[in-house]
């Protein structure tokens, strides 16, 4: 009886253990400032092209934080003459009061988010409002093949932003559920062999799936991920 109290009591720590691991936090804050951790942001693999300006605006987004004081501008610009390539845009400016704060290519490109990942009526396409000072900015990368692009998560807090997360996965859904923001992600996309007579059902691969959550912690809400990222993504600085 006392090895099977035992076993269960193990079980039960180990159980507790796991979940505490599986739950890691996106980025620091030290002293009221967003800090990134390279773990989960790869750098980008730009060339230094010279004649790509000047850039086609693809879109701007303009939104204030909900407190108020911070008005934000995000624009979504295309190469000069890269109608052709790749993505929907490949550069990213974000302004705060009409000054640039940040910066960002990615000369693989970045697509909209398809609308059919968004079926919560309020999840916006290119960010969310998290808290009254947060604003997360989410930038979906274009696919190769059974390869994910890109997916870039830049932080706008208190007039700063902050890349807290850029590697290649593809986004399953992005909610909003009984308050609680989520990213759902997989590591790759389902692969098929094709049969002699009709397509297959199963897939021959099963990509891992995790999640990026807005969740309160010790003593800030932030971003926290679940699950354990695959070492094929590792950070490239």
């Amino acid at each position: 009886m006392k090895n099977c109290l035992f076993l269960v009591a193990l079980f039960l720590t180990t159980q507790v253990a796991f979940c505490q691991l599986a739950k890691t936090p996106l980025y620091s804050i030290e002293n009221d400032v967003v800090l990134a951790k390279c773990e989960f942001v790869s750098q980008l693999k730009n060339k230094p092209y010279s004649d790509i300006t000047p850039y086609t605006t693809v879109s701007t987004l303009s939104f204030k934080s909900l407190n108020g004081l911070h008005d934000y501008t995000v624009t979504f610009n295309r190469y000069k003459g890269w109608d052709g390539e790749s993505g929907d845009f490949q550069s990213v400016e974000i302004k705060l009061n009409n000054q640039p704060v940040l910066q960002l290519d990615n000369q693989d490109g970045w697509v909209t988010l398809p609308s059919p990942l968004c079926p919560v009526d309020g999840v916006n396409l290119y960010y969310e409002q998290l808290d009254s000072t947060t604003t997360l900015v989410y930038l979906t990368g274009f696919a190769y093949n059974s390869n994910p692009g890109f997916l870039t998560l830049i932080l706008l807090r208190k007039g700063l932003a902050t890349v807290v997360f850029n590697k290649p996965y593809a986004v399953s859904s992005v909610q909003r559920v009984n308050g609680i923001f989520t990213i759902n992600l997989k590591d790759g996309f389902e692969e098929y062999i094709a049969g002699s007579s009709s397509s297959p059902t199963e897939p021959i691969n099963k990509p891992l799936s995790f999640q990026i959550t807005w969740e309160n912690g010790n003593t800030l809400p932030q971003l926290v991920v679940s699950g354990t990222m695959t070492d094929k993504y590792k950070s490239h600085f």
